[in-house]
């Protein structure tokens, strides 16, 4: 059985491996000792790792592929650890290494951004640097727009508040999406730059009013600001090699 290497075992990685650990044995990454024991129990082998304790990284990166997803905002220096992990001896044997970026490194423009767009530190500077940083050493990257599904329900955090982009057009990706196209790549031997985002771009002020009505929550309160930029993404270049995605629609999560 060959092994799956998760560093960032959050609410996609967690879930991720959940999926693949009838296929692959699974390895994860904990900041601290909290979630080992439900690791352990799912029959995952955690390994410590954070920006001060690199002990195990040589145990993680024994692995046949890599999938890294840690949101940049939780790092005093990510490009720093993110140079420790690609600069050890063993990420050149790994069979394929992925890595989840986000569509925030496409400029605040009124467009429609594909893989070939220009991208831009403006909007996320960390994103962008981490980019940089590992392109030339991964085989995939995944330009994620907003993660959503279960329970990531789209307004629900803005359920009661004052909500100002309200014709702003959506970018949202299913949890279930991301997974899937993990194991699209790896079965299918693809690499290269992928948009994950739905086809559907309805508004906000629409996406919300629905959920409130569809989960039982309050209504946000829209008001209209005009001159706001709508960026489309684009994702449908992994749909040209033939995946499909589960969910196309965000009034379907």
């Amino acid at each position: 059985m060959k092994t799956f290497t998760i560093l960032g075992a959050g609410w996609l990685g967690f879930a991720l491996g959940c999926e693949l650990e009838k296929t692959y044995k699974i390895k994860v990454s904990m900041r601290d000792n909290k979630k080992e024991e439900i690791f352990l129990k799912e029959g995952f082998l955690p390994f410590l790792l954070n920006e001060e304790d690199f002990t195990f990284l040589d145990d993680l990166l024994e692995t046949d592929y890599l999938f890294i997803n840690f949101p940049p905002s939780k790092f005093k220096d990510y490009s720093k650890f993110l140079e420790k992990i690609y600069s050890h001896k063993k990420i050149n044997n790994i069979e394929k290494i992925i890595f989840v970026s986000s569509t925030s490194i496409y400029p605040n423009e009124n467009d429609i951004f594909n893989e070939d767009s220009k991208i831009s530190n403006e909007k996320s500077p960390k994103v962008y640097d981490s980019e940089m940083l590992i392109k030339d050493k991964t085989d995939v990257i995944f330009r994620c727009s907003g993660l959503m599904g279960y329970n990531r329900i789209a307004g629900k955090r803005s359920s009661s508040k004052i909500v100002n982009d309200k014709d702003i057009k959506i970018n949202y990706i299913h949890r279930d999406d991301v997974i899937n196209a993990t194991a699209f790549v790896i079965e299918n031997n693809i690499n290269g730059i992928f948009n994950l985002c739905v086809k559907e771009h309805p508004t906000k002020e629409k996406i919300y009013l629905h959920n409130a009505k569809k989960f039982n929550f309050k209504e946000s309160i829209f008001k209209d600001e005009k001159a706001l930029n709508n960026r489309i993404i684009d994702g449908s270049k992994i749909e040209s090699l033939g995946f499909e995605y589960k969910y196309p629609n965000p009034f379907e999560f």
